[in-house]
């Protein structure tokens, strides 16, 4: 990934940040806490802090537009402490779902809000075990939206959902909603890698309640936000890949058997090559696609889905052969190594 100086300033501030704030204690001590708190609410304060919430947004709306590399960048670094944040969810995808979909004027209404860190919001999207954004029975009738959906990243936490369902017309649109309603039911859930989201029931929410983006083209618009938001998951899952092969490698090159270092033997190394070569092919795809972001290409949906497929493969890869590599420490809650396997598989099924 090549990055410009100011970008490359930012990924080490944010490593460092990272490092320092949100080691992976911190998403065990997440874990055992309340399924009502989706992330560290003090973490996501400081994030704030650092201005990354206007990191996709146009300088036009007070944004930093630092551009989709440096986005991607700051997802691998997140992706290596695992971090649990709205990042994704709320900046990423929420945010340009308005920026997308939204008129102007609410753009300006509802985005400030959004860059101050006063709420967040999360994408109402999946209905079914699998994500397939053509697979949408959320619907409009004269009483309102009802509808489930399911796996909303953050959505316990969230302050207002952009809820994507059918408008009487039969075409697709996006419904801005307070995640406050009464109609609304909140189920919330914990994946196995110790990040929340939540199932939403719908339940005939008065169209007098509902806000409906209203951009030129709704449908387009979100399609090319989850373009936006799969490939900055993709390097997001990079960034943990990474992470999992350097822990593996450090663990083999002190580990002994016999009075021999795991690392000297030649069958170990050819399966650490042989993970290398598929992070760095992985993450060439994944940095064709944040440069794809960055230049407006014609291709951008073939690049995001090629980037999350290698992603997948790679990280799934990595993860199980590093547990395999630890040997039966890798399966114990004390090494934090198993909670990457967790991760990968959890974000297989993600977008």
């Amino acid at each position: 990934m090549i990055l410009n100086e100011e970008q490359v300033m930012l990924k080490e501030t944010v490593a460092q940040f990272f490092a320092e704030q949100s080691p992976i204690e911190h998403l065990r001590a997440l874990g055992a806490g309340p399924l009502s708190e989706a992330y560290d609410r003090v973490l996501w304060s400081e994030m704030v802090g650092l201005g990354l919430t206007g990191i996709t947004v146009p300088e036009e709306f007070e944004g930093l537009n630092f551009g989709w590399l440096a986005v991607g960048a700051i997802a691998q670094e997140a992706g290596r402490r695992l971090v649990a944040s709205p990042f994704l969810s709320s900046v990423v995808f929420a945010q340009n779902v308005l920026l997308n979909c939204g008129s102007r004027s609410q753009i300006e209404t509802h985005l400030p809000s959004l860059l101050s860190g006063e709420i967040t919001a999360s994408v109402a999207l999946d209905e079914g075990r699998f994500f397939d954004p053509e697979a949408i029975n959320a619907r409009e009738s004269d009483d309102g939206i009802s509808g489930v959906k399911t796996r909303v990243l953050n959505g316990q936490t969230s302050d207002f959902l952009l809820c994507v369902a059918k408008r009487t017309s039969g075409d697709l649109g996006v419904a801005l909603i307070s995640s406050e309603h009464t109609k609304i039911n909140v189920d919330a859930k914990r994946s196995m890698d110790l990040h929340g989201h939540a199932n939403i029931t719908l339940d005939s929410i008065p169209s007098t309640d509902i806000e409906w983006l209203a951009g030129d083209s709704v449908e387009a618009g979100l399609t090319k936000a989850i373009d936006q938001a799969t490939v900055v998951l993709a390097a997001e899952m990079m960034g943990s890949a990474r992470e999992a092969l350097e822990r593996t490698v450090d663990y083999l090159g002190e580990r002994e058997q016999f009075d021999v270092k795991l690392g000297t033997f030649q069958a170990l190394q050819h399966r650490c090559a042989q993970m290398f070569c598929e992070l760095e092919l992985a993450e060439s795809a994944v940095s064709a696609a944040l440069m794809g972001l960055d230049h407006g290409a014609p291709n951008l949906s073939a690049l995001a889905s090629s980037a999350k497929a290698l992603a997948n493969d790679c990280f799934t890869l990595i993860s199980s052969e590093a547990v395999q590599l630890h040997g039966g420490m890798g399966v114990t809650e004390e090494m934090d190594i198993g909670l990457f396997l967790k991760r990968s598989r959890v974000c297989n099924q993600l977008l």
